[in-house]
């Protein structure tokens, strides 16, 4: 029987082996796992530290479930994908919902990892000094192809009082836009808490450079970031499921946030190729955007409500209800 146990342990058994050895040995096969593949929206990071933390944990595996965290490519196409039922289960945020909900799509945020939209503008303080709005008239900013902030920093800056035309934007392929801001190519960069801002730091120390962070939420625009996201058809077949996974995540984001050395140790374990000290300050920031007044995960109707008044407009889209982009019901 030892010998079964360990076996379970080790490998994935059929369901079809597991009866036979079940068979073999005379006792019943416990029920296998859940299984989950959860769309990390991008490449790993710090802010992905709760998922890792649970897997690492086992606070997964006390539930049921079996996880694995994989790579995405966006929150746009992240979002779709769990739409469409590629996955279950992935890192988004509800500008994309908000986008998917006006296509007809039926995702639902079931948690908030970041309490504040988590993005702003990185610059070299030895080439601009960017502390405000206003400041920004004439500069050259790069972001992704697929970005929002060729869509959001317009519409935030007419918010702040200034032209929507006030900046140049550049579409980029994403994996050269932070370097293209330290060599001098753009003056600013679309800059992300929990993701790209520690790279760029990185990257500008090693080339003797200080960088600067203009953070959007500092400037009347208090909208909520990203979360766990999910589907209503999920929610409808299994919310046992998400319940489990739910409470297993956010006590993997607890446990981390108490714990930012060990969640980044955990990150790199699963992840070598991440380098630790950027890692460890994506995992710290994370911390500081899940700050909120209330339990950890809890989803403000009122900041959706702002989001979708900021969101819609930007995007020419005025169908959205808040009370269809999230939950709280799987927190309480």
């Amino acid at each position: 029987m030892k010998h079964v146990r360990k076996l379970f342990n080790v490998v994935k058994v059929s369901a079809c082996t597991s009866f036979l050895l079940a068979g073999l040995v005379g006792t019943p096969v416990a029920n296998a796992a859940d299984s989950i593949t959860f769309n990390m929206s991008w490449l790993p990071q710090g802010s992905m530290s709760g998922v890792i933390t649970a897997i690492e944990k086992g606070f997964y595996s006390e539930v049921g479930l079996d996880v694995e965290a994989v790579r995405g490519y966006g929150g746009g196409r992240t979002t779709n994908e769990i739409d469409q039922g590629l996955f279950e289960f992935g890192y988004g945020n509800p500008l994309n919902m908000v986008l998917n909900h006006s296509k007809g799509g039926k995702t639902r945020i079931v948690g908030a990892i970041n309490q504040h939209w988590p993005a702003g503008l990185c610059h070299i303080r030895e080439r601009h000094k960017l502390d405000a709005p206003s400041d920004l008239k004439g500069i050259t900013v790069g972001g992704g192809s697929y970005s929002p902030v060729h869509v959001m920093l317009p519409v935030w800056l007419e918010l702040n009082g200034e032209s929507r035309d006030a900046v140049t934007l550049l579409k980029m392929d994403g994996a050269v836009v932070d370097i293209s801001l330290v060599e001098g190519k753009i003056d600013a960069a679309e800059c992300w808490l929990g993701s790209n801002k520690g790279l760029i730091e990185k990257l500008a120390k090693q080339a003797g450079l200080t960088v600067g962070f203009l953070n959007y939420s500092d400037f009347n625009f208090d909208i909520l970031g990203s979360g766990i996201v999910t589907s209503d058809k999920v929610i409808a077949e299994n919310p046992d499921k998400v319940r489990r996974f739910v409470t297993a995540t956010f006590r993997g984001y607890a446990y981390a946030n108490a714990n930012p050395e060990e969640a980044t140790d955990y990150l790199l374990k699963q992840f070598p190729v991440l380098d630790r000290d950027v890692t460890l300050q994506q995992v710290k920031e994370t911390v500081d955007l899940m700050a909120g007044s209330g339990k950890l995960g809890m989803i403000d109707p009122a900041q959706v409500q702002r989001t979708i008044e900021f969101v819609g407009p930007a995007y020419g889209i005025d169908s959205v209800a808040a009370e269809d982009l999230y939950t709280n019901d799987f927190l309480q």
